[in-house]
């Protein structure tokens, strides 16, 4: 949460100079879920899907394809054609990786076995815009 903090305040401040974008799904003053993404560094074109959250009571509602679909969206628009989705291996994360993989036009790309601790792999997901 430290992170998405310093993001967030950076986004804040820095505005479209940032490295950073957020969104916000909502209803009236409730957030529902939240993305951020941003351009990579040292490539044409691509761009990464940092974080992206959904409150427990509206996953499976369609909160995350609205996500994917706006930060699609504005990638494409300022010129992006790869989008880089990285995940963990823990348990926990199997909603979160089977959501890519149910996601249309999303391919896990690669995994590397024991990235973040022994058990815990690096899953890599790719949108083609």
């Amino acid at each position: 949460m430290d992170t998405i903090r310093e993001l967030w305040t950076e986004f804040v401040n820095k505005g479209e100079a940032s490295w950073y974008h957020f969104i916000a799904a909502r209803r009236g003053d409730e957030i529902l879920g939240f993305g951020c993404y941003g351009q990579r560094a040292l490539t044409e074109g691509t761009w990464d899907f940092y974080w992206m959250g959904v409150a427990q009571n509206m996953q499976g509602k369609g909160i995350g394809k609205l996500l994917m679909e706006f930060v699609k969206a504005s990638v494409k628009a300022r010129g992006g054609r790869l989008l880089l989705i990285e995940t963990a291996g823990k348990e926990e994360f199997e909603p979160t990786r089977q959501f890519y993989l149910r996601y249309p036009g999303c391919e896990l790309e690669a995994r590397i076995r024991d990235f973040y601790a022994v058990g815990d792999d690096l899953y890599v997901f790719t949108v083609r815009l």
